[in-house]
């Protein structure tokens, strides 16, 4: 009996389902690593709020790196500034499944104790 043609069915049936699963995780892939490559930016703007000029050294470094005002919202309280951002990413691979792209949230909060800057999730 010859077998030969069930291997290729075998192969057939797979390839998508490998594709598939590769799409996801370069996908996923993409959008964790812009996400912390935007909460990086965002630490480093909070740290130059108490390093420096105050918002103006926070809104210049957010915008040395690309993102306009539109993108984030700083809040400022007594000891406190907050930076919420939201950025629109492309998918690479989601667009076959009818998501053509990802929207990035980051929420981070800043404060000063005893000399330190401490930096967090924000509310």
């Amino acid at each position: 009996m010859n077998k030969k043609g069930q291997t290729l069915i075998l192969f057939v049936i797979l390839i998508p389902i490998l594709v598939t699963i590769t799409a996801v995780v370069v996908d996923i892939g993409t959008l964790e690593f812009t996400y912390q490559k935007l909460k990086g930016i965002v630490d480093e703007s909070i740290k130059e709020y108490y390093l420096k000029d105050g918002r103006n050294s926070m809104e210049a470094t957010l915008e040395y790196n690309d993102l306009s005002k539109e993108l984030y919202k700083i809040s400022e309280s007594d000891n406190e500034v907050n930076v919420y951002l939201t950025y629109e990413m492309d998918s690479i691979f989601g667009r076959l499944i009818n998501i053509p792209s990802y929207e990035i949230i980051v929420n981070r909060k800043g404060r000063i104790e005893m000399d330190q800057i401490i930096i967090e999730e924000g509310d």
